[in-house]
């Protein structure tokens, strides 16, 4: 093991209170690969339908921006028209 990583294991095993050992055992204990599986495609189901409702909110910003626009455009226009009589 690099000595890199062996100062990691100590200094979290530090923080944890306990030995590089048992921190190991704690670590092997909780991994289990297919929970990480399903965990991740919910993540991945999660973040896929924010953005989805993200994009929904940028689509509804940009209607209501160009609205906001065409109002202001036809203001502009009328106040030009109004000052050429």
């Amino acid at each position: 093991m690099p000595p890199e990583d062996k100062a990691r294991l100590e200094e979290k095993a530090r923080r944890a209170g306990t030995s590089i050992g048992e921190l190991v055992r704690r670590s092997v204990e909780a991994y289990d690969p297919e929970l990480e599986g399903a965990e991740l495609e919910a993540l991945v189901r999660l973040l896929e339908e924010s953005q989805a409702r993200a994009m929904r909110s940028l689509d509804e910003a940009e209607k209501e921006l160009a609205a906001t626009r065409a109002y202001f455009d036809g203001k502009r226009r009328h106040e030009a028209d109004g000052h050429r009589r």
